[in-house]
């Protein structure tokens, strides 16, 4: 059993950390496409490293600090364990926490040394996202440039074209979970067929039907 109790805690110590590098890289940029046994190993490989370093600077302070336990108590074995219970969890809640804030600030810098170095810090769901949410503008009887409502088509799978003004916007990462919602006036053009409005007041159109998007200032005549 305390064999079985240590290999988790090895695993969590190694695990936890490695995730919140991943998620703190992946928030600044997208990773390429890792398969997932290359994926575990950098995760494991960044939470062992920080881990290790967090330890040995712990181990470091438990020289002049009794609360937690010193490297040569830990090696002594099970005894040290049972002596020190509340020594131990420190120790080992102050590694842990330690490598994990390592992990994520590492994470972090590097996503974002690598979204400055290649220009991309689009993150799945932000392209449709802002693109769709930032300001519309067109032009006035008079010919001024104004701020508008955005007027969407979107194209489905079966050929049929949805037209309106853009309501809302899903951020799901899976785009097929990625719904968009227009408002009235909502026009309706099926494939080789008559373009015809809607009375409905808004429609929602489910991501994964959809094929293409277009966007801009709405036209003359508008949606319907």
């Amino acid at each position: 059993m305390p064999s079985t109790l240590v290999g988790l805690l090895a695993v969590l110590l190694a695990a936890t950390p490695g995730y919140l590098y991943l998620f703190g890289y992946e928030r600044r940029t997208p990773r390429e496409a890792l398969s997932p046994g290359r994926e575990v190993a950098e995760m494991v490989a960044a939470g062992a490293s920080s881990t290790l370093a967090a330890a040995l600077g712990v181990f470091a302070l438990a020289e002049v600090w009794s609360a937690l336990l010193t490297l040569e108590q830990l090696t002594a074995g099970r005894r040290a364990l049972v002596e020190h219970p509340w020594a131990a969890l420190a120790t080992g809640a102050l590694v842990l926490g330690i490598s994990a804030a390592l992990c994520a600030g590492l994470g972090h810098v590097l996503g974002g040394r690598t979204a400055y170095a290649t220009g991309n810090r689009a993150r799945p769901g932000t392209v449709w996202h802002g693109v769709l949410t930032s300001p519309c503008y067109g032009r006035d009887e008079h010919g001024a440039r104004v701020e508008t409502r955005r007027f969407v088509a979107v194209h489905l799978q079966d050929g049929l074209r949805v037209e309106g003004y853009f309501e809302r916007v899903s951020r799901d990462t899976d785009t097929g979970m990625r719904d968009i919602a227009l408002s009235r006036p909502i026009a309706l053009t099926p494939k080789d067929g008559e373009r015809r409005a809607s009375a409905a007041a808004t429609v929602i159109v489910p991501g994964a039907l959809i094929r293409l998007i277009e966007t801009g200032p709405p036209p003359t005549a508008g949606p319907g």
